[in-house]
């Protein structure tokens, strides 16, 4: 294993309960599971660049509670045939042992790519790749990457996100018996990019399903369009023999941050999404950061996101400032909270009126706005990472540079507070 440098730890850029890569590049999270009371996560990173690249490979972390990681070496380089090994999964076999899924891309076209496994040595310390085994079967498919493999009464279902035509945005579906052998079995939705409320895109990638949440099926997909901005959306709805039926879609993030949701099953049996979080940088040093996990719930036909246990149990008491916060701030009649320093400088401002919440950031040109009409809203302030869970999805921005941070409200609202650990 390796570990971050003492300088990395205690830059105050770093965050303390979200992944970000130790150098390089990041982007989506995938492939997490828990084996032997440790949580494996695996994602997209380039580690000597702070930019993307096509070369990209499966970076590794591993944790006991979700929140503190320990960046492990690179599990899945590119070579052996892959320009790029892009986003997937990872099934846990009848023998207990995890099999990767990934998106395998080489040649002119990286928007289809391949269905590519591999497999751990005995250890888990090195994979090696193997076969391919799905390929998109529709000429009209321009759209073709990142499987999420899951068990399906007697057999394996793969889904793999998919553009067909102009301006279909669908998942393709393939399943097999033994993780081994793949057949092509349609598709288990479509939209077409005409449908609004929520729009949802021409193609979908990372397309991830949810089953059996408080009774219903969950799908979540992010949104992919060349010309268009990229959100996470979901639909509640049922599932049976490879089909999905939606009955009402929702956006599941506000503003221009968090996407490529990744769901995952803690060790309560729980189910769960974590993203990546766009622009939040360490110039010069990494590029990329993982939200914090989240567990996932309905309300009737919508889909609820709330921070994991793990969060309230790395609380300690607030003393003062701090650089990483939980807050639960329960609102008035509209309100106003500020995240302030010692010199009494407003790092970020949050508003909420007439069923909207409004984020402010010092240095960001735009502020979010979100639905939102709970009588509470929950932040976290992680060093230079604000997520913000709004009715309306989740915001994320970065946080100017600060040396610790205090939440301030005005009005007949009132906030708890704490250090996170």
């Amino acid at each position: 294993m390796t570990q971050l440098s003492s300088d990395q730890l205690s830059t105050s850029r770093r965050p303390r309960v979200h992944l970000t890569p130790t150098t390089g590049w990041m982007n989506d999270p995938h492939g997490v599971f828990y084996a032997d009371g440790i949580y494996h996560l695996f994602f997209q990173h380039v580690p000597d660049s702070l930019e993307w690249r096509t070369d990209i490979a499966w970076g590794h972390a591993t944790s006991t509670n979700l929140l503190h990681w320990q960046v492990e070496p690179i599990a899945l380089p590119p070579g052996e045939g892959d320009e790029g090994c892009w986003s997937g999964a990872v099934a846990i076999d009848d023998d207990a042992q995890p099999v990767m899924f990934y998106t395998s891309v080489a040649g002119a076209n990286h928007q289809l790519g391949r269905v590519r496994v591999a497999r751990p040595n005995a250890d888990w310390s090195a994979w090696v790749k193997g076969d391919i085994v799905a390929e998109a079967v529709d000429p009209t498919t321009r759209v073709f990457r990142d499987p999420m493999v899951f068990r399906d009464g007697d057999r394996w279902r793969m889904l793999v996100g998919a553009g067909v035509g102009h301006d279909t945005a669908g998942a393709e579906v393939f399943s097999s018996a033994d993780l081994t052998n793949w057949r092509h079995d349609g598709l288990l939705t479509t939209r077409e990019a005409a449908e609004q409320h929520p729009w949802t895109g021409t193609a979908w990638e990372c397309p991830q399903l949810v089953r059996s949440v408080d009774g219903r099926d969950v799908l979540v997909v992010s949104i992919w369009d060349e010309h268009a901005p990229h959100d996470v959306a979901a639909a509640t709805g049922s599932y049976l023999d490879g089909r999905f039926t939606p009955n009402h879609w929702q956006l599941l993030t506000a503003g221009k941050s968090h996407f490529a949701a990744s769901t995952f099953t803690d060790a309560e049996g729980r189910a769960c999404l974590i993203f990546w979080i766009r622009g939040i940088s360490d110039p010069g040093r990494w590029a990329g950061v993982l939200s914090v996990p989240y567990l996932v719930t309905t309300d009737g036909d919508d889909v609820r996101l709330t921070p994991h246990p793990f969060l309230d149990a790395a609380r300690t008491p607030a003393d003062g400032p701090g650089t990483s916060l939980d807050i639960e701030w329960s609102l008035g009649d509209g309100g106003r909270l500020a995240l302030v320093d010692s010199d009494g400088r407003e790092h970020a401002v949050l508003e909420v009126a007439d069923g909207r919440a409004t984020i402010s950031v010092a240095g960001v040109t735009e502020p979010v706005t979100s639905e939102h009409t709970s009588d509470r809203l929950r932040i976290i302030a992680d060093a230079q990472v604000l997520e913000v869970v709004t009715d309306g999805g989740l915001v994320g921005l970065p946080l100017p540079m600060h040396d610790g941070l205090i939440p301030h409200t005005t009005g007949p609202d009132t906030v708890a507070w704490w250090h996170l650990a």
